[in-house]
């Protein structure tokens, strides 16, 4: 359950990272992301600002680590 959970949070940021890349170059001329740089930008800090603290809590749930 842990090595999943570790996939899809890893695929997800990967996901946006390519999202981000995609927007901020002028790779495909034509792109949807263009328009929305800024929006894209943002966006994709927020999404690593949200995966942080779920990735620490399932690495520490499968560590067993308990509070005294």
């Amino acid at each position: 359950m842990k090595k999943i959970s570790l996939i899809i949070l890893a695929l997800v940021w990967i996901s946006a990272l390519i999202i981000l890349i995609i927007s901020l170059t002028n790779l495909y001329p034509n792109n949807v992301f263009s328009e929305h740089r800024l929006i894209v930008g943002i966006a994709f800090i927020t999404i690593t600002g949200f995966l942080k603290p779920i990735y620490n809590s399932v690495v520490n749930k499968g560590n067993g680590v308990e509070s005294k």
